[in-house]
């Protein structure tokens, strides 16, 4: 009975998203659902009974404030520094700035679709050091997006690219690479140097062509030209910014200072402190701010400029951060109804080679960061499970690992109510169903290689 309430819970929330319901309303009344069906037939309660209201009512959202309380303790403060620290920026024309210093030299390259390789590679250099999906994808949309831009790449594609490697949960920053290693007791390093590595060597350069050749496609069927489009991203930025006074040349240098800051006390060049993202941000806004009073020799005008920084917190509060809590409610929902148990009394009783459970369970993990939106949610919800099914059915657990926790980042870079596809869409003015029109052909291409990679080497 509770396979059925969930397969059609599922399906209505699918359906939801596609028809572009509220994705916090659907996901948020799908967990509801699923902690009444558990209590009423399951008997299991939202909360610890000893911190039981005596309500049912009351404990679920006892338990929706516990999740809620924890996200905005882990990664809250993070993105709103970010998307603060991105409208400031842009406020003070140091946006503008930047893409015209750099349009000298990027409006000499005849083909800007040779960019897009490099580009992806050092996106994904980057998220080595700035773990968060969307706090790159948001540090990135401020810098290297409006350049390419002005180059003649389509939002589209440019958003695309930024998104597509944060679907690789690559490094020993990453909480699903730490997670997934503490699963099978083994040091995160060794996973990482030993398994990941070569693994990401493949993905990356073979992801970087299949992207640029896909994304050239896509454009062509948009019709898009990019030699029309060319310099035109900055004449419409100079025209919505007439009335501005124009920024110094040097303001260009001041979305670099947070990739700076993080990358000198990463722990590659000093070692004893590791500066947060949090603490990056304020410290860049603050340096800024003081050269804006110096520039103004008035701190009421640089103060003003804080304004935009407001705007930017609220922005990411509203639409990110409240999906992310929504998603975590949902996973918790359907995890409480048995859908778990039921998944493994089922490859159990298919008596499934193991391939194929890798595939099942690789599936599983993708569908759920698909539904949820959260690359993190999934893994941290059924990581658990990988050393009981290795061990049920004799395998080897990074037979299962390895492709899920790929899977996991793979089905969030695909998901339109994803943290990272709804920012980055919003500040492209875009759908999040174009960007994830984008990214699908290049993200599944890397867990195919990644389940060849892991049918060979571990099964």
């Amino acid at each position: 009975m509770n396979i059925l309430i969930t397969l059609l819970v599922v399906v209505l929330v699918a359906y939801g998203m596609i028809k572009q319901y509220n994705p916090q309303a659907v996901l948020m009344t799908a967990g509801l659902i699923f902690f009444v069906v558990a209590y009423f037939t399951l008997g299991v309660n939202p909360i610890a009974i000893e911190k039981s209201n005596g309500f049912l009512l009351f404990d679920i959202w006892d338990k929706f404030s516990d999740i809620t309380n924890n996200r905005l303790a882990s990664i809250g403060l993070t993105l709103v520094s970010i998307a603060g620290v991105s409208t400031y920026l842009n406020k003070i024309g140091s946006s503008a700035s930047l893409i015209k210093v750099t349009s000298k030299f990027i409006l000499k390259i005849s083909n800007p679709y040779l960019l897009l390789f490099v580009s992806l590679i050092v996106v994904s250099v980057l998220y080595i050091f700035i773990t968060g999906a969307t706090s790159l994808s948001l540090l990135l949309m401020a810098t290297v997006y409006p350049i390419f831009r002005n180059a003649g790449i389509s939002a589209k594609t440019m958003a695309a690219t930024i998104v597509i490697p944060t679907s690789w949960e690559y490094g020993p920053g990453q909480i699903n690479a730490t997670v997934g290693a503490q699963s099978i007791n083994m040091d995160t390093m060794t996973y990482v140097i030993q398994h990941q590595t070569p693994l990401q060597i493949m993905v990356v350069l073979a992801v970087a062509i299949i992207n640029v050749a896909y994304q050239r496609y896509m454009d062509k069927k948009d019709n898009f030209n990019y030699a029309e489009e060319k310099g035109k991203f900055l004449m419409d930025l100079e025209k919505n910014q007439a009335d501005k006074e124009e920024a110094p040349a040097y303001y260009s240098l001041f979305p670099l200072i947070p990739f700076v800051l993080l990358i000198m006390f990463s722990g590659l060049f000093f070692e004893g402190y590791a500066m947060s993202i949090p603490v990056a941000m304020m410290t860049t806004i603050t340096v800024c701010m003081i050269i804006e009073m110096i520039r103004f020799k008035s701190v009421k005008k640089s103060f003003s400029h804080f304004q935009a920084w407001i705007e930017g917190t609220g922005m990411i509060f509203a639409s990110v951060i409240t999906l992310m809590v929504a998603a975590e409610f949902f996973a918790k929902g359907l995890e409480s109804v048995g859908a778990i148990s039921s998944m493994l009394n089922a490859a159990e009783q298919f008596a499934l080679p193991p391939m194929a459970l890798s595939i099942f369970f690789c599936l599983f993990i993708l569908l759920t960061a698909f539904i949820t939106g959260s690359g993190n949610a999934p893994v941290l919800a059924f990581v658990s499970l990988v050393p009981v099914v290795s061990e049920q059915f004799s395998i080897n657990p990074l037979l299962i690992l390895v492709p899920i926790l790929m899977a996991a980042g793979i089905g969030r870079s695909m998901s339109p109510v994803a943290g990272v596809i709804i920012t980055v869409a919003g500040i492209a003015k875009l759908t999040p169903f174009e960007i994830v029109k984008r990214t699908s052909v290049p993200v599944i291409t890397s867990l195919l290689i990644t389940l060849v990679y892991s049918f060979i080497r571990y099964s």
